[in-house]
């Protein structure tokens, strides 16, 4: 191999590097349990005045978790075209049902999902075929995914009013009862 040769080599090694190095910056970290949600505000909740009167907000329109009249959001970040998502609407819906019957829990945590990459009419039927309970919030632009620097779904964390995660479930889970235990634990 001539002089150019190994040059030219070398050049095309380094490039690469640097490409998949530019790459790897911008990549998804797994969130963990403390910590700190970035910004985020909220769309307009879906349903209107009666999501927005759940939540305990003046009005139904833009909001951040500091505006939620709870101590803990758990929040569900997922997709309607995402088939984990699909078999977790269930789940979610109890685990919805067994915090609001319990008197302890009750007013201290609100419940919400955002739709990441979802329109208004996705949001629409899947209220409607999965018949959820809780708010949904339309987040084409996956301003929490950012906000998260994690777009995968679904994820599941109850987050404190400041944005702190203090408890977070990455993938669909299968038992409400079990995930109650441990939100139970995580919201003092």
């Amino acid at each position: 191999m001539n002089r150019q040769s190994k040059l030219l080599a070398l050049g095309c090694c380094i490039a690469l590097i640097l490409m998949f190095q530019a790459l790897s910056w911008g990549a998804d970290v797994e969130p963990k349990v403390g910590q700190q949600l970035g910004p985020v505000k909220f769309a307009k909740p879906f349903g209107g005045d009666e999501d927005a009167r759940y939540l305990g907000l003046e009005k139904a329109g833009e909001f951040t978790l500091k505006d939620v009249k709870s101590p803990y959001v758990l929040v569900e970040q997922f997709s309607t075209t995402c088939p984990h998502c699909m078999a977790q609407a269930p789940v979610m819906n109890y685990l919805y049902n067994l915090v609001n019957q319990d008197p302890k829990l009750k007013d201290k945590i609100k419940f919400m999902a955002v739709g990441q990459g979802d329109t208004e009419d996705r949001l629409k039927m899947w209220k409607a075929v999965n018949k959820v309970p809780f708010p949904l919030i339309q987040d084409p632009n996956n301003t929490l995914g950012d906000a998260l620097n994690f777009h995968p779904y679904p994820v599941t964390m109850l987050l404190d009013k400041a944005g702190k995660i203090v408890f977070l479930h990455i993938g669909a889970f299968d038992s409400a009862d079990e995930v109650l235990k441990e939100i139970k634990a995580a919201a003092k």
